[in-house]
């Protein structure tokens, strides 16, 4: 039994890093699937659709499903934490 909670414990880590937004891979989603028809002034326009980061996610999940992309949540969550940070600035 105490080498189960052992292992199960090192595992713990690991399993909360794979819920972790990846800045990076967001980017990289982004640039390859996005950014060709969306410049970074579309997200500082004035009149922008998203304001929240509820927003942006609900925007992107249409948008790739319209292009058949198969994003999985993790794939939404990069995208959105990108797009957060470096786009909308939401705190």
């Amino acid at each position: 039994m105490r080498l189960f909670t052992a292992a199960l414990l090192l595992c713990i880590p690991v399993m909360a890093d794979a819920q972790v937004a990846d800045i990076e891979r967001g980017r990289a989603l982004y640039e390859n699937h996005c950014q060709a028809c969306h410049t970074p002034r579309v997200h500082s326009r004035i009149n922008r659709l998203a304001i929240t980061r509820a927003e942006v996610r609900e925007l992107a999940d249409n948008w790739q499903s319209q292009q058949a992309l198969r994003w999985n949540n993790q794939d939404l969550d990069d995208v959105v934490e990108f797009l957060s940070r470096t786009r909308y600035h939401f705190q």
